[in-house]
């Protein structure tokens, strides 16, 4: 970002940081940037909505929108971030302020250089009208001025260059701790042992799968792709079922963990579940997610598969993971892993709870019914 779009975005956050309840720091300053920036949706929305409702963001509402929209990470990450942030504008204001004092002072000179001009006094010196005695020292010359003025504006050109120096580092540390925070937020959505995505950023994305932003047919365009979506909606509901498209919900469990665990210890357990994850992550589809969900539980969401390809899928993973053997380290014998499945295609209107809930009772129907088995809830 150039420094004239980021000095454009801090004129156009003061106005709206002045006007809330809650204090100019940094936590507030980094809210309303990216407001006026309009590079964070949910934070905008979020912001409008609550005007809408209260008028005026107070300190709670600040701190609460800054840490679900801009940190979302762990507390001390974002009370680091924060702390730096105050030092790079509190050192933005001392350059300002310094700047803003000699502009005064410059100020002041051109005032007595005018005020010479306008008498067109240029022998006698600025503070001498004529007739008038003077007890203190001697009156400046209009010539001792004028070099004072052009000796004072190369220090104010020094002044606004250190200035615009000042805000540059400023924005390039800035955006190095935006950096930290986008990188906190995917260590936060990441699981520490296997590297997948954890059951947090799971919940996200299973959230957004169900997500259906209303499309209003507001004129005739819209009329007609509305009708023509109906018309689709028809033809897909003529086809046999197992030829219509969706997004499916993969439920995987390792059988029999905690007799492993039992067995050969947790840190071999450890090695199972990264050895599952590395199975499972070569077999993920372009544009799906896998994430571990709990101890030894993953889950797969995959898009844009009929009933017949999400049954492959989900047996191609069983499959996969039943066929290879892991050994303890100085152990002769290999330890078989398997995996049960259940699966579920999403449902219109349905809410995550109840998605999940289909594809559990068909992973624990794989379970009952023998385990290193796919079950599917259609």
């Amino acid at each position: 970002m150039s420094i004239e779009r980021s000095t454009e975005l801090l004129r156009l956050a003061l106005p709206w940081m002045s006007r809330q309840q809650a204090g100019l720091h940094p936590v507030s300053y980094a809210v309303w940037f990216d407001y006026v920036a309009q590079t964070n949706p949910p934070l905008r929305a979020a912001i409008d909505d609550h005007l809408a409702r209260e008028g005026a963001l107070d300190e709670f509402a600040t701190y609460a929108l800054f840490v679900r929209h801009v940190a979302d990470v762990a507390p001390e990450t974002a009370q680091r971030v924060v702390e730096q942030m105050q030092r790079v504008l509190g050192g933005m204001v001392d350059a300002a302020g310094a700047a803003g004092a000699h502009a005064t002072r410059y100020s002041a000179t051109l005032a007595q250089l005018a005020g010479a001009l306008a008498r067109g006094d240029t022998a006698r010196g600025i503070d001498d009208p004529a007739g008038v005695a003077h007890n203190g020292p001697p009156p400046r010359k209009l010539a001792d001025v004028v070099a004072e003025v052009i000796a004072d504006t190369g220090t104010m050109r020094s002044q606004i260059g250190g200035l615009q120096q000042r805000l540059a580092d400023s924005r390039r540390e800035i955006d190095r701790l935006r950096e930290e925070v986008r990188r906190a937020r995917e260590d936060s959505l990441r699981d520490s042992l296997t590297g997948l995505s954890n059951r947090r950023a799971f919940d996200e994305a299973l959230a957004a799968c169900l997500a259906t932003p209303p499309t209003p047919a507001t004129g005739a365009r819209d009329a007609r792709a509305a009708i023509d979506a109906a018309k689709a909606a028809a033809a897909s509901a003529a086809l046999p079922r197992a030829d219509v498209r969706g997004t499916w919900l993969l439920m995987a469990d390792i059988d029999r963990f905690h007799r492993i665990n039992d067995a050969y210890g947790r840190e071999f357990g450890d090695q199972v579940l990264k050895a599952v994850a590395d199975a499972l992550r070569g077999l993920v589809p372009a544009g799906a997610t896998l994430a571990r969900v709990d101890g030894e539980a993953f889950a797969l969401l995959v898009p844009g598969l009929d009933a017949a390809a999400a049954l492959l899928l989900a047996d191609r993973v069983r499959a996969q993971i039943g066929s290879a053997r892991i050994r303890r380290p100085e152990q002769p014998d290999a330890e078989r892993v398997t995996l049960s499945v259940g699966l579920a295609r999403a449902r219109a209107g349905e809410a995550p709870p109840a998605w999940m809930e289909r594809a559990g009772a068909a992973l624990r129907q794989a379970k009952d019914s023998g385990r290193d088995r796919v079950i599917s809830a259609g």
